[in-house]
């Protein structure tokens, strides 16, 4: 028996026929208890940005020309602070294997693109929490981008979040696929991932959508 990655409790595991038929491990990673902590956006949501608790279509996507897409799974909480504290600042790696179901099965068949960190922040953390995430659920990505430094978002009103300039790059010209799913831990402004999507969509990828776990 294992313990939850979160509270460290015993993980009661539930099996299903067919991993008792083929001989495999149960896949829970964090126990029910604290699963239940992680809010899920409800059906009532902006339906350009996921942005909770709006009808039809939130002020912000309303201003914007071309908005883009974007969907997530989660309210951004306190138990999700909490999370993220302990995973991307305290580098507990093991904590992104928490969402390998979640993540599987809201991204099949898609052509992912992670956004990435800039190489000083790669090399003081250890890793990129996104491809920490999908490297868990074992869902490919197409690594397409590069960043350059940047004070952490975390830091930054949001009028700076706005206002910053677009610090992605494409990593290699080329054709891009016409189709293409931007992936983040956390939207909060929406300017890391449209300045991803700008990056793609100059290099002449036509449709460019947007996912985070976290809104």
């Amino acid at each position: 028996m294992t313990n939850c990655l979160l509270c460290h409790n015993k993980l009661t595991p539930y099996f299903q026929f067919s991993d008792i038929f083929l001989s495999r491990k149960p896949r829970e990673t964090v126990c029910t208890d604290c699963w239940g902590k992680f809010e899920v956006i409800s059906d009532r949501h902006c339906q350009i940005c996921y942005q909770p608790d709006i009808d039809g279509t939130c002020y912000d996507c309303q201003q914007v020309t071309e908005p883009i897409r974007h969907r997530a799974i989660f309210h951004y909480n306190d138990f999700a602070k909490t999370y993220f504290q302990t995973y991307k600042f305290q580098g507990d790696f093991r904590l992104r294997s928490a969402f390998n179901s979640v993540l599987r099965n809201s991204l099949k068949k898609q052509l992912i693109v992670p956004v990435p960190v800039s190489p000083k922040r790669l090399q003081s953390r250890g890793f990129n929490q996104v491809t920490g995430f999908l490297s868990s659920a074992k869902l490919p990505y197409l690594e397409l981008l590069t960043k350059n430094e940047t004070s952490h978002q975390s830091l930054k009103t949001r009028t700076e979040r706005l206002t910053s300039d677009n610090p992605f790059i494409l990593k290699e010209k080329g054709t891009l696929p016409d189709k293409l799913l931007i992936i983040d831990d956390i939207y909060t402004t929406g300017a890391t991932l449209r300045n991803a999507a700008s990056t793609l969509k100059n290099a002449g990828c036509t449709h460019v959508s947007t996912f985070s776990l976290f809104r």
